[in-house]
């Protein structure tokens, strides 16, 4: 029988291009993989559904080059890659995508609202059926069967929310850039639960296989049992 291999790829940053990274992930993201990106991890805001749309469209979207042009430097050619778009895709064409796809994308965004709108779809079961999830900032706290959200410009307090349940062993702080909030934030949630907490800097990544992390770059254990964990030089 085939047991199936589980990777999750966490980053802060569509940074899938850049030499250091591909160097890790050709090993995952082959020229003739099939890639669905899941974009329901838009804001709401006001015209919001207009810029959303007018972001995706093919070929010139600004979220679509943003996401597709990392990916072709793997031998991705575009109509590889299929794209769920909310309210466009019904809940059949958005499963059909995500089950006929060797790797699925999980778009940067509103972390809080993305997994709403993946359970309000039922893509839950789908995504936990894929062999490799990839994505970064909300593509990765999404990813956790539950995630903390740190106060910035697009929350104006911390807050908790459900994931889809793929990574479960630890927490991330993603774009770490060591601000009184986001260590605010750590303190507060390693109190809350005692699982470790890493924290993933601008260009750092991780990989994991099987839930276990095989490799992180940038990407360092900050709390473990409610206790600050001292780096080493």
């Amino acid at each position: 029988m085939y047991n199936r291999i589980m990777i999750n790829i966490l980053s802060s940053k569509t940074i899938y291009d850049k030499p250091y990274v591909v160097e890790k992930l050709k090993k995952y993201i082959k020229p003739e993989s099939k890639i669905c990106v899941i974009a329901f991890s838009f804001f709401e805001k006001e015209d919001m559904l207009h810029s959303y749309y007018e972001g995706y469209k093919i070929p010139d979207g600004i979220w679509y080059l943003h996401i597709l042009e990392p990916l072709l430097v793997y031998g991705i050619k575009p109509e590889q890659v299929q794209w769920v778009i909310y309210k466009k895709d019904d809940i059949e064409s958005a499963k059909r995508k995500v089950e006929e796809s060797d790797i699925i994308f999980l778009p940067g965004g509103a972390p809080d609202l993305f997994y709403k709108r993946l359970y309000e779809y039922d893509l839950i079961s789908s995504i936990k059926n894929s062999s490799i999830v990839m994505g970064p900032s909300a593509g990765t706290m999404v990813q956790f069967n539950w995630f903390h959200i740190s106060k910035d410009y697009d929350y104006k307090k911390y807050q908790l929310s459900d994931g889809i349940g793929l990574i479960s062993d630890f927490g991330v702080e993603v774009h770490f850039k060591r601000r009184k909030q986001q260590k605010k934030s750590l303190r507060r949630v390693s109190h809350y639960n005692k699982r470790p907490v890493y924290t993933i800097e601008e260009p750092g990544f991780m990989i994991l296989e099987d839930g276990q992390i095989i490799y992180q770059y940038m990407a360092n254990k900050y709390y473990e049992k409610g206790r600050r964990i001292k780096i080493k030089a």
